[in-house]
C-alpha cells in the first residue's frame, strides 16, 4: 500500500551513503553502481537534494556529493517530501485524480481510514533520522 517513487528511494539510497562517511566525496556512478541504478537518475535526484540543502557538490578531479547536513537533523520524512506530491487535506486519499466521490457530502470511513495511516507513515518518517538508519538500534 505505501509505496514510495523511484527517485524518493534513490534519494534515500544517496542520503544514506552520503552520511555514513559524511567528510567523503561520493561520485554519482559509486552510488548508482551500489544500488544498480541509472547513473543519470541518481545525477537528477543528488541535483535536487543539493538544491534542497541537503548535500553539495563540487566539480572536477577531487569532485563530488557530501552531505551537507546532520545525518542526526535529517528525517526521512524531510527526504520523503521533497520527492512525493502531496495531497492536500481535502483531497481524497481512496480516488483518481479525475474520479468523482460516490459519497458526496456524506462522511467516508474508508477514506478517514486511509488518512489516518497516512498520517501515522508521516508520524513514523518524522521519527526516523537518517542517523539511525546508519547505526540502527531496535526503532520500535
Amino acid at each position: 500500500m505505501f509505496k514510495l517513487n523511484k527517485s524518493t528511494r534513490i534519494a534515500l539510497y544517496s542520503i544514506f551513503e552520503l552520511s555514513k562517511n559524511p567528510k567523503e566525496k561520493f561520485s554519482a556512478s559509486q552510488i548508482a553502481d551500489k544500488y544498480d541504478i541509472s547513473e543519470h537518475h541518481v545525477i537528477k535526484v543528488l541535483q535536487q537534494l543539493a538544491r534542497a540543502g541537503f548535500v553539495k557538490s563540487s566539480r572536477g578531479i577531487n569532485g563530488g556529493f557530501q552531505i551537507s547536513l546532520n545525518p542526526k537533523n535529517i528525517t526521512m520524512f524531510d527526504v520523503v517530501q521533497i520527492f512525493e506530491p502531496s495531497q492536500s487535506e481535502t483531497k481524497c486519499s481512496i480516488l483518481e485524480t479525475n474520479e468523482t466521490c460516490k459519497f458526496k457530502n456524506a462522511t467516508c470511513s474508508i477514506g478517514t481510514v486511509i488518512n489516518e495511516i497516512k498520517e501515522q507513515a508521516d508520524f513514523t518518517l518524522k521519527s526516523i533520522t537518517i542517523a539511525t538508519l546508519i547505526a540502527p538500534k531496535k526503532i520500535f
